[in-house]
């Protein structure tokens, strides 16, 4: 299932009924997708229930109803909310997982960015506002290393959280459920797209034959579709098929030239891949490149016409997708 990350403004709730705010949007993400929720906004609901109840409570004395009821005021003044928000934490009936922030060696990333007035925190120089909003955005950031997913999806509606985490390509900014089915997987469900990969791709495929997708070098989606122990690629364009492969036409070519032990070798697995380059994958591209910066065989021939247009188009169109370390190595060996 995709992971969605929540910001507080989506599960915001004073309500002393239930913990999380949003529900009936919540409920939807459920059933298609995995709900994870940042610590510090666990920690600004139950904060703001605080505030809240405390402030009834207030107000609940002062009403004439508490004495003509003959309530005792000791009782309600005693009443304990900070049980009481527990309880609501650990009976909330929605599944959700909570992430937070393990490496605190990001704090002088934060500290520089909130000096300079970028996002997350606000531009406007007569505040400090965003700390809580940098905390889910560096613990969305480490969350996402130490998962196997490539992409995972963030909603939010602040403006300079988005402006954030908008930076990295495999973190799709939404703000609403209906949103995040057009960008999803599952927008690749409906019996009509399906019914044209069994008329194109293959007789037997269902929604649960297609595994994974990613963005190519076209900005196109590719599926990745497995049937019959054979899996295939399938570029997508605003929801029509474009082209498809199957996988081991050009799988191996990768390792031919991530592993080239000649120049020979490295022309040879280039002009293989050249016609699937748009199939390949973030981490089929990351790899290669990395073996680009390391392997002699490919880089001493850099200067090559087919060796430099093909680095060059995995380059321009998938640097951000890069480490700044491997971006700094590719870019100044293209030069």
């Amino acid at each position: 299932m995709e992971k969605v990350i929540f910001d507080t403004n989506f599960v915001r709730n004073q309500d002393p009924k239930t913990f999380l705010g949003g529900r009936s949007e919540l409920e939807r993400f459920s059933t298609v997708a995995e709900i994870i929720l940042p610590d510090i906004v666990i920690g600004e609901i139950k904060n703001q229930k605080r505030i809240a109840l405390a402030k009834k409570r207030r107000s609940f004395l002062d009403n004439p109803f508490h004495w003509i009821k003959d309530l005792s005021d000791d009782e309600t003044k005693n009443f304990d909310i900070e049980a009481y928000v527990e309880d609501l934490e650990k009976n909330e009936t929605i599944k959700y997982e909570v992430i937070n922030l393990s490496d605190y060696s990001v704090l002088e990333q934060m500290k520089d960015l909130a000096l300079r007035k970028r996002p997350p925190f606000e531009a406007a120089e007569n505040t400090d506002k965003g700390f809580k909003d940098a905390c889910i955005y560096f613990s969305t950031l480490q969350y996402l290393q130490k998962i196997s997913d490539k992409t995972i999806f963030v909603c939010c509606k602040d403006g300079r959280l988005t402006e954030a985490f908008k930076q990295h390509p495999n973190i799709i900014v939404i703000e609403s459920f209906d949103e995040f089915v057009q960008h999803s997987i599952i927008s690749f469900y409906s019996d009509y797209f399906v019914g044209k990969l069994k008329s194109e791709v293959h007789a037997d495929i269902t929604k649960k034959n297609i595994i994974d997708y990613w963005i190519n070098i076209n900005d196109n989606r590719v599926l990745l579709i497995e049937v019959e122990s054979e899996r295939y690629v399938v570029e997508v364009d605003s929801g029509e098929i474009v082209e498809f492969k199957v996988l081991h036409e050009y799988s191996a070519a990768v390792e031919e030239l991530t592993n080239s032990y000649s120049y020979a070798l490295t022309h040879a697995a280039i002009a293989k891949l050249t016609p699937y380059i748009h199939f390949l994958s973030d981490e089929e591209i990351i790899n290669i490149l990395d073996a680009f910066t390391q392997n002699s065989q490919i880089s001493d021939i850099v200067s090559d016409v087919d060796v430099k247009e093909f680095f060059n188009a995995l380059y321009e169109n998938k640097k951000k997708v890069l480490s700044s370390d491997l971006e700094s190595k590719v870019n100044e060996m293209l030069e």
